[in-house]
């Protein structure tokens, strides 16, 4: 009788102890998931940035591009206008036509 009563604490002994252990065993798998989740979003979110940081180095590129093509179209204008009409110097004046009604 001892014997059999010392077998059946020993049983549920553990039957609780492997049910303490399947429910730390599922509280560990289910943090690690949180977690595993956690680092997931924050990858994404630092690739959207990268991503964002990407665009915006790209828009400013292209702005500073289109800046330049614009400065060398005004240089441009510029040097054609120069060489159509030849720069006066400074002492002379520009000639007028003359006035018939006086």
């Amino acid at each position: 009788m001892r014997s059999r009563m010392i077998l059946s604490i020993a049983v549920a002994s553990a039957m609780s102890f492997s049910v303490g252990m399947v429910t730390i065993a599922s509280a560990q798998d289910r943090d690690r998931d949180q977690l595993k989740t956690q680092q997931q979003l924050q990858d994404k979110d630092k690739l959207q940035t990268k991503d964002q940081l990407k665009e915006k180095d790209q828009l400013k590129e292209q702005e500073r591009t289109r800046e330049r093509t614009r400065e060398q179209t005004r240089e441009q204008t510029r040097e054609q206008t120069r060489t159509e009409r030849p720069e006066r110097p400074q002492h002379e004046k520009a000639e007028r036509p003359e006035r018939g009604g006086r």
